[in-house]
């Protein structure tokens, strides 16, 4: 147990008594021999099991205790601030802004908790020999065997994206930013080419078989087996063929790689990348990351286009149903309203998500509309009474 202390007791000594008093057998099996076991492990340091931990959980955006338990282990296993912050914003892109934001407020709670203030680092070239290899790099940019059925100009925002991040965020290093990147693909549970692609880079960068492989074995506790499992068969290949070629660790390189270029595209090509504004203002840090990155800089389109992207996000964020997308949603159905929708077209497009996501997800989105429509009606009812 004593690991477990390394990590931190904020919340675990409640949660070691109530599992105790529900059965003595259950605390064992589930916090002795399975969670201390797996952190106790070797080949993989406390530190990077935590970093992996909180981007597996940000990603999930359904367990906020066990978020807030081991953002605050981040912190007590050596990480800053800083670094602690930057792996939250690494899921944006890959996870999207629902999941970062929920996932900030929590990391903001427990700044708060311990008194820490973090001020945002302007972003800066960094020439971290890592960034700049010649062999790294392609391994990143090549990633069309998960998205060469994207048009053109969505790889091409992805990959710039991608690489602006790695090559002017120099917080997480490049070795560390994949570990994460790596965690969170395993997280998503269906993305078999995204894992082997940051398998490789994993390799490339430096982190040798047996800590990927302690990677596998920690996320069975997080994801569970029937996910993992998977990942074991294709996990063995990449470490055999990247074996069988004598893949060397990082070296030094003196030439930079040159930038990936976006290609002016149309106003509006991308629009369905632009959240509502009020999304922002639920995280500053999130708003600012969004402004740095370029992920902001394509606005909706007016009129019945606007309205009907904003109803097919509200049906989509109902299909996530998780408890890191309900102030999202609720800007969604704000500026749905704002376009013109009435509750009935909100609702209509919650319900028809009822085939495919299920009676507990389209409950969740009404619950979540239901709330804006409450307040809304309060606030007519109250310009009522005051004209």
């Amino acid at each position: 147990m004593t690991v477990v202390r390394a990590v931190g007791d904020e919340g675990f000594n409640s949660l070691s008594s109530a599992l105790d008093r529900l059965d003595p057998d259950f605390k064992r099996l589930l916090v002795e021999g399975g969670y201390a076991g797996l952190l106790a492990r070797p080949n993989l340091a406390l530190k990077h099991r935590e970093l992996l931990t909180v981007a597996v959980l940000a990603t999930m955006g359904k367990a906020d205790s066990a978020l807030k338990y081991h953002a605050a282990g981040m912190l007590n296993t050596g990480w800053t601030p800083d670094e602690l912050l930057e792996t939250i914003l690494q899921t944006l892109v890959y996870s999207g802004v629902t999941a970062a934001i929920a996932a900030m407020r929590i990391v903001s709670t427990v700044f708060c908790e311990r008194g820490i203030e973090v001020e945002r680092n302007e972003i800066g070239s960094t020439n971290d020999v890592e960034v700049l290899n010649s062999d790294v790099v392609p391994t990143l940019q090549n990633s069309c065997e998960i998205f060469d059925m994207f048009p053109r100009e969505i790889q091409e925002m992805f990959t710039h994206t991608m690489y602006r991040i790695a090559r002017d965020r120099p917080t997480l290093t490049l070795k560390d930013r994949e570990l994460a990147t790596l965690a969170i693909a395993i997280a998503h549970g269906n993305q078999p080419a995204a894992v082997r692609l940051h398998l490789k880079a994993c390799l490339k960068l430096g982190w040798r078989r047996s800590e990927l492989t302690e990677v596998l074995i920690q996320l069975t506790g997080y994801i569970g087996w029937p996910l993992i499992l998977p990942i074991a068969g294709m996990a063995l290949e990449v470490f055999e063929e990247s074996e069988n070629r004598d893949v060397p660790e990082i070296v030094s390189s003196q030439a930079p790689v040159a930038t990936p270029t976006l290609h002016s595209l149309p106003v509006g090509a991308l629009s369905g990348f632009a959240v509502p504004k009020g999304v922002a203002s639920l995280s500053p840090a999130i708003g600012q990351y969004l402004e740095d990155t370029g992920l902001n800089g394509n606005g909706l389109p007016s009129g019945e286009r606007a309205l009907a992207q904003r109803l097919s996000d509200i049906a989509c964020l109902t299909c996530l149903a998780r408890n890191a997308d309900a102030g999202v949603m609720v800007e969604h159905v704000k500026e749905a309203l704002l376009l013109g929708a009435s509750k009935q077209d909100i609702t209509d497009a919650i319900l028809r998500t009822l085939p495919l996501a299920g009676a507990l997800a389209v409950r969740y989105g009404l619950v979540v509309a239901n709330q804006v429509f409450e307040s809304t009606t309060r606030i007519e009812a109250a310009d009522r009474r005051f004209a």
